[in-house]
């Protein structure tokens, strides 16, 4: 009520009378000492009335009435002060409010009436509520009492800090280990800080818990720093996280550093620039390993590089390059490759590091990116390596021309040219580019075969173990390189000889090569050796796709029949394109039998065969709404649409039947009348079809109308900021 000048005035009018209105002179002065001291209650402050500031802030109201006074005196005093008495009224409010101790600088941190009120009220017993800060210290403080025992302990601290961790309590955990740091090194209690902030994504708070730790003369140690550095690796914003992590590991590297970077922290930081893409940064750090000691590189370094440039070919050939760069891109990071791989090859025949399959693989996979020489340079690699014979010639050979025949074309064409140009006096541009190239590439980057070191123990060639990654590399090769024999050779090698467990995709790539030379026996072999859960849709598209390029053998349509079966055993439901290229064997590939209706009854087997197939995606059809994979409507179309194309596919078998006189005159009632019911079905599906369709498109045409309209309500906002 005392805040509002009319209820003043009335409270006065009231009390003295007419007479005791303020004056214009006087209210301007009243007023403004009323608005310098705070009327209102304060519950928020702490008892600092009962210390020795408080009790002086108390006493310092009589300088409050000086200045008052001063103030007063100063209404009265010549306008022809000038500047000299505004300084003098300026160095006077200074020191007044010098002279109050509840004046922090310009701002009141306690003012007068509220050291009394406190007072007022300490006097009565009364104790305002305290706040939730008050409230979350003191909890804190209780709490760090009532653990005193972990303070002075390292390894209780630390089972305590981790602990309440898992209950993310991190504020607490942190007073509790700024607590103990005051007398008791806890490396390990604050290693358990930065391990949580990271793994909660709080990389710079993580970073900031990193220099208060060293800031209270807890020295971190190397795993500190392996923390850090994993926990940034993993960050989303790489660019951002490696920039911070290359500023610590310079660090490390000066000499006043109580801890040096090891293999642990390299490869930390590799990953680092593997992950944003800065090659240029990789080998500068790569250029810092040493042949020997705890800075020395291992296998997962070279790893790590090499990954690298394979993701930055990768990158190259998705880019928005013209042919010509892409080609220059991929074959700058294969040539940089081999210069790594150079000096794998070195530390590993001086026993200084082992090789294993992932290196291995990771440089092979890197070459598949290179061009037809690259690709037949794995094979050496793996002679190289895991001590594997080359299965095929090398490229460029006699011996590799024999068995290609499109290579003896070009060797005689290169033949019937040298000679022509040699004639002429003049030497072969491909002669000169042969040479050049044999004299700058080295015997590492050759992958020429070694002698491995030796174990000191066993005596035991220190080869890598081959295995599925190494396979797989094998087979993709020979894939690429149109080659069978050999990738038959590599197969059974692995298997039979080292007891390679093949999984689904050294199986599906093998199945690949079988598909492409029409080898339909042998991938029913390998088929048989499968287990059910490597068999997946794909492995029977190719497996029909294999019989169906295999038309002109005689066993084609047998075998995928038996294909047919393991579909049925195997798959929950059957697949639709498989299906259709079972019907396609069995009316392109001949019959066995050479009587008159062969083929009329190889395509009725197939037509009887397929129903029960057929009725099964009917059903499935009908309750597509309890299967998963059926719910959206999208996904509900396309089913019917290729059940109706199986059974246009059916249909077009029954006409061919009948067409050609393929079965008797007599079975041409029963084909007509199963020919009418199945495209009964077609027309039935196709009005549902097309119900389908528009319904599917009013709500793609709704959610699109949706996004427009979001984007309009956020124009005006852009336009009007613009």
């Amino acid at each position: 009520m005392l805040t509002c000048h009319g209820c003043m005035r009335h409270c006065l009018q009231t009390i003295i009378g007419d007479s005791a209105f303020l004056t214009t002179v006087s209210r301007p002065v009243l007023t403004s000492s009323l608005n310098n001291v705070s009327l209102r209650r304060s519950y928020t402050g702490t008892s600092y009335e009962r210390s020795q500031a408080g009790q002086e802030a108390s006493q310092s109201r009589s300088g409050n009435g000086l200045s008052s006074e001063r103030r007063h005196e100063g209404t009265g005093r010549d306008e022809n002060g000038g500047k000299y008495a505004q300084k003098s009224s300026r160095e006077e409010k200074a020191a007044i409010r010098n002279n109050q101790p509840w004046r922090k600088g310009n701002y009141v941190d306690v003012s007068p009436r509220t050291i009394e009120r406190k007072k007022w009220l300490d006097s009565r017993g009364i104790r305002p509520p305290p706040s939730k800060k008050e409230k979350k210290v003191a909890r804190t403080d209780r709490d760090i009492r009532h653990n005193l025992s972990y303070l002075n302990d390292p390894l209780k601290l630390a089972d305590f800090v981790r602990q309440t961790l898992r209950k993310d309590d991190f504020s607490f955990a942190e007073e509790v280990v700024r607590a103990a740091s005051k007398n008791t090194l806890c490396v390990v209690s604050w290693n358990h800080l930065v391990e949580w902030q990271l793994s909660k994504g709080k990389m710079n708070a993580a970073i900031s818990t990193f220099n208060e730790m060293k800031k209270r003369a807890q020295v971190p140690d190397a795993y500190t720093y392996t923390i850090l550095f994993r926990g940034c690796a993993e960050h989303k914003d790489s660019s951002n996280a490696l920039a911070k992590v290359m500023d610590i590991y310079h660090g490390m590297l000066a000499e006043k550093s109580p801890v040096k970077p090891n293999t642990i922290h390299m490869n930390c930081v590799l990953k680092m620039c593997s992950r944003a893409g800065n090659i240029d940064a990789l080998f500068g750090v790569a250029a810092q390993f040493a042949r020997h000691g705890l800075a020395a590189p291992n296998n997962l370094s070279f790893t790590i590089m090499l990954n690298a440039l394979r993701q930055e070919a990768v990158v190259a050939t998705r880019g928005s390059f013209t042919p010509m760069e892409k080609r220059a891109r991929v074959r700058e990071c294969i040539t940089r490759s081999r210069d790594v791989w150079t000096d794998v090859v070195d530390r590993w025949r001086k026993g200084d590091m082992w090789v294993d399959e992932e290196l291995v693989s990771t440089m092979g996979r890197l070459l598949l990116n290179g061009q037809e020489d690259d690709w037949d340079d794995i094979f050496s690699l793996v002679e190289q390596t895991m001590n594997i014979p080359r299965q095929v010639p090398k490229l460029g050979t006699q011996d590799r021309a024999r068995i290609e025949p499109a290579q003896q074309s070009q060797e005689l064409e290169a033949a019937q040219t040298s000679k022509k140009v040699q004639a002429e006096g003049e030497t072969p541009e491909h002669v000169l580019y042969s040479n050049t190239h044999d004299s700058t590439v080295s015997s590492g980057e050759k992958f020429e075969v070694i002698k491995a070191p030796v174990t000191k123990e066993d005596g035991i060639a220190m080869y890598a173990k081959p295995g599925q990654n190494s396979l797989s590399l094998l087979l993709k090769a020979a894939l690429q390189l149109n080659l069978k024999a050999p990738a038959t050779a590599y197969w059974n090698i692995f298997t039979k000889t080292y007891l390679v467990q093949p999984d689904g995709e050294n199986f599906h790539s093998y199945l690949r090569i079988l598909r492409v030379f029409r080898a339909s026996t042998e991938m029913l072999e390998i088929l048989s050796q499968m287990s059910s859960q490597d068999m997946e849709v794909k492995t029977f598209r190719l497996a029909m796709s294999t019989c169906a390029r295999d038309k002109r053998n005689p066993n084609a349509f047998s075998n995928a029949g038996k294909v047919l079966d393991l579909m049925t055993k195997n798959l929950p439901r059957p697949d639709i394109q498989a299906l259709e290229q079972y019907l396609e064997v069995a009316l392109d590939s001949p019959a066995r039998a050479k009587t008159q209706n062969a083929q009329g009854e190889q395509i009725l087997r197939a037509l009887e065969r397929l129903n029960p197939s057929f009725l099964n995606l009917k059903a499935a059809m009908q309750f597509t709404g309890t299967a998963p994979e059926f719910k959206t409507p999208q996904a509900q179309l396309e089913l019917i649409e290729n059940i109706i194309r199986l059974a246009s596919s059916m249909i077009r078998a029954f006409d061919h039947l009948m067409n050609k006189a393929l079965v008797p005159r007599e079975m041409f009632g029963d084909l007509t009348r199963q020919r009418s019911k199945i495209s009964a079905f077609i027309t039935r599906y196709q009005h549902m079809k097309s119900d389908m369709a528009k319904s599917a498109s009013r709500s793609r045409q709704s959610t699109d109308s949706e996004r427009p309209r979001s984007e309009h309500t956020a124009s005006p906002g852009i336009s009007s900021g613009s």
